[in-house]
């Protein structure tokens, strides 16, 4: 078969919300930009689901168009209360100002594939995978799975937690005790759902993970379970067991799946957990979403922050251009950004994953105290907030 060149000044590795936020961060820039994705859109993408309520705002730093856009899609339900239920059945309801949403990824990247579709300087080449990269004092050379050979000046690599890239150009391993494993399913007619309320059940036997239940259109769920992978390791945790048995075991959630209906299989998922900090940048490369390991330590959430780290993918890229400056030192710029915004948050999250990791009695007499007493409900509210 002969082989297809493509030249590009940046070549985005991953399609998901890192590398289409990079895209977007891009647009403006009179760059030729070339965005490989392994699958084909409509994709689905094994995800909690839970965008974070400062998305909004990123979009519309990049352009006001963009939020505009996020705020006429409809396939989300928007979320401003997170119930937590504590190992003894208790619940309490922490209310946040702002809302976030749930939404299949499915939709959702489907949505910012759509809007970076519409860039005329921004080629998606969709069903190509990165094998391998090269990178030269001048050029960065792609190799992909269907034979086509990129040409670049920079790499963006959002390829997920697996990454091909960050494999090829860091020295980086899965750490357990900073990584977690989760599984998820769709379900429809869960009893007991409220509006604008998402739910993390902290069992017993899972923490400091926990079982969750999402809210979707269509009287829908994402249910899942996420636990630490070093507990999972130790302990040969069986997670779509283990998620099944909590459905079929805990009394008040047996009850309300009763009547429901699975609409999926269970599948699993890999969460580099951002509660350490990685090499996330080179020379002619810059790392980001999950390929960077920013996904909260805490809750499992990772759109939020690959979408972060994208934008800043996409502005270090054009000051790149700029200065005509791809080294190691100026790429440290990118650095200290992401981790100015997310580090603080990330560790903050990190230490309330160690304090509840197998003591059920934090939970509860933490759960315990705010339901008795405001002011403990409103500062756990306010922690959660800034954090």
């Amino acid at each position: 078969m002969q082989k297809e060149f493509e030249e590009c000044d940046v070549v985005i590795c991953g399609g998901g919300p890192a590398g289409m936020t990079a895209a977007l961060a891009l647009a403006d820039s009179g760059l030729k930009v070339v965005v490989l994705e392994k699958e084909h859109f409509p994709r689905e993408k094994i995800c909690g689901g839970a965008v974070a309520a400062y998305v909004p705002k990123v979009l519309n730093t990049i352009n006001p168009a963009y939020k505009q856009a996020l705020e006429e899609f409809t396939l989300k339900e928007e979320v401003n209360t997170c119930r937590v239920f504590a190992p003894n059945g208790k619940a309490l309801d922490l209310t946040f100002s702002e809302s976030g949403f749930i939404s299949k990824r499915l939709d959702f990247d489907n949505f910012l594939y759509r809007m970076v579709s519409q860039i005329s300087s921004v080629k998606v080449m969709q069903g190509t995978k990165l094998t391998d990269v090269k990178i030269t004092d001048e050029s960065v050379f792609i190799s992909t799975n269907n034979d086509i050979r990129i040409n670049a000046k920079l790499l963006i690599a959002s390829d997920g937690a697996h990454s091909v890239a960050r494999k090829k150009l860091t020295q980086d391993t899965i750490d357990l005790y900073h990584h977690s494993a989760a599984v998820r399913a769709y379900y429809r007619n869960v009893e007991g759902m409220t509006a604008g309320v998402y739910e993390l059940h902290f069992c017993k036997d899972i923490l400091p993970g926990y079982f969750w239940i999402f809210p979707l259109p269509d009287n829908c769920a994402n249910v899942g379970l996420g636990m630490l992978s070093r507990h999972i390791a130790v302990n040969k945790v069986n997670l779509r067991d283990e998620m099944l048995k909590i459905i079929q075991s805990v009394p008040y959630i047996q009850k309300r799946f009763a009547n429901a209906e699975m609409t999926d299989e269970i599948r699993a998922y890999d969460l580099p957990l951002g509660s350490r900090k990685t090499i996330i940048s080179g020379k002619r490369f810059l790392l980001c979403g999950d390929a960077a390991s920013l996904i909260d330590p805490a809750t499992g959430e990772g759109i939020g922050q690959a979408m972060v780290s994208g934008r800043y993918a996409g502005w270090q890229a054009k000051a790149c251009f700029e200065k005509n400056d791809f080294g190691a030192d100026f790429m440290k710029q990118y650095d200290k950004t992401v981790y100015d915004k997310l580090w603080l948050s990330n560790r903050r999250r990190y230490r309330l994953q160690k304090t509840i990791d197998k003591r059920p009695w934090v939970l509860n007499f933490g759960v315990n105290s705010a339901l008795n007493f405001r002011f403990i409900h409103r500062m756990i509210e306010k922690f959660i907030a800034q954090s």
